[in-house]
């Protein structure tokens, strides 16, 4: 995977139903390796991927590792939809439709405008 972003969120595993903090990474903003959690706003102005100003637009994201911290099983949640409305991270949860990312860029489905 190129540059990336990485969100640091609240990951519920599919096996023990524990939750930890994962590492998510996903490619819109200035893609930089910047880090982010839930309500932060996406930066821009290097190496962009998207656009600025989407109302609502959901990006794709992969979890950095798939083993639960707590009881070593593979995660098979490991797919995500990041939320975002107005360059703020609203929201995560597992993946809902892997087509919606073979559309447009690959990397995120705008929702509307």
């Amino acid at each position: 995977m190129s540059a990336f972003n990485i969100l640091n969120s609240e990951i519920k595993c599919s096996e023990c139903t524990s939750t930890y903090i994962g590492k998510v990474q996903f490619k819109f903003g200035d893609t930089w390796q910047l880090e982010y959690k839930i309500g932060d706003r996406i930066k821009w102005g290097g190496n962009d991927i998207g656009k600025p100003g989407i109302l609502k637009i959901k990006v794709y994201g992969v979890l950095e590792i798939d083993e639960c911290p707590v009881c070593g099983k593979e995660n098979l949640n490991n797919e995500f939809d990041i939320n975002i409305e107005n360059d703020i991270i609203i929201g995560i949860n597992p993946i809902d439709d892997i087509n919606d990312y073979f559309i447009d860029e690959g990397n995120y489905k705008i929702c509307s405008e």
